[in-house]
């Protein structure tokens, strides 16, 4: 009868570790372990879309389609070692509503038809953002892409910030 009860206590443990490392897996976490998390939030409905864990330094592209333009814009962000994001470079068609306005001093190349702006350093807490089909937001990070505009409904608040593994 012991050596029934140790082995059912086995197979829950077993169960549970497999369950664990098939949520980090689904997640986008890596095998459990700790560190800092990019976390991408439905903000109204307070529902996760994805928790991976990143390192200080580690890039991510947020990307969508201008509404006035049509053109496509990508924004690359990393990780900043305090938990905050830090926009490094931003690409874009033409100039808009809500783009850049280049400046004497600024860097930048124009290739293939798009305005590539980089050595960017501003500090934000966090994105926030609202999403439609025809925006098309996409977020790419670590080889992964999530269709933000694809997978949720027209005017639902995306929020993605850094915060402490849990």
């Amino acid at each position: 009868m012991i050596r029934r009860s140790r082995l059912i206590l086995a197979l829950i443990a077993v169960a549970m570790v497999l369950a664990t490392a098939a949520g980090a897996w689904l997640l986008g976490e890596p095998g459990g372990a700790a560190g800092p998390e990019l976390v991408v939030e439905d903000a109204r409905a307070r529902r996760v879309l994805l928790r991976r864990l990143v390192a200080p330094r580690e890039r991510f592209t947020l990307s969508y389609l201008h509404s006035v333009s049509q053109t496509r814009v990508s924004g690359v962000f990393e990780v900043g070692a305090g938990g905050d994001l830090v926009v490094r470079e931003t690409s874009f068609g033409t100039f808009g509503p809500g783009l850049p306005e280049l400046q004497p001093g600024d860097q930048y190349e124009i290739r293939d038809g798009l305005i590539r702006q980089f050595g960017l350093n501003q500090r934000l807490p966090e994105l926030s953002l609202f999403v439609h089909p025809y925006t098309e937001h996409r977020l790419e990070v670590g080889g992964r892409t999530l269709d933000l505009s694809g997978t949720l409904p027209g005017g639902t608040l995306v929020r993605i910030a850094v915060e402490a593994t849990r």
